[in-house]
């Protein structure tokens, strides 16, 4: 990841797991034991961050390649790209978080994709996160 996102990066490490955090990107590998290599396990897009207009959360190797990232995505942008180019989204229950967040899978390309429902995590309809699965709907 460094060579394409850059040495900008908070790593979160462990025995047995290391997330390393460029931004608003994420990637997270897991072992089973210390010495064996890491295993690449899953990535999210924390979109949430955006809310706060800081144009430095936005790793800059991102910024270069897409430009300004001025403040929130709202799901309905999202969902209306993704129709366009034929993807679809099926809502998942989330009982975790009911009231404040909604889910959608998206199965082929196991993504889930979290939405602003209540008031807690920011205003409602707005992206929360975007991550993938490697085992299915978490």
């Amino acid at each position: 990841m460094a060579e394409l996102l850059g040495d900008d990066f908070g790593d979160n490490p462990s025995k047995y797991s290391l997330g390393r955090d460029h931004g608003m990107v994420e990637f997270f590998w897991q072992r089973p034991d210390p010495g064996v290599p890491w295993a690449g396990t899953h990535f999210s897009v924390q979109a949430h961050r955006l809310r706060y207009g800081d144009p430095e959360l936005v790793n800059p190797a991102i910024r270069a390649r897409y430009g300004a990232f001025p403040g929130t995505v709202t799901f309905a942008e999202v969902s209306a790209l993704l129709v366009e180019r034929g993807v679809p989204l099926r809502e998942v229950p989330y009982p975790a978080e009911a009231g404040e967040m909604r889910a959608y899978w998206q199965p082929e390309a196991h993504i889930m994709v979290s939405v602003v429902e209540g008031s807690y995590y920011g205003r409602a309809g707005d992206l929360y996160r975007v991550a993938s699965s490697s085992t299915g709907i978490p």
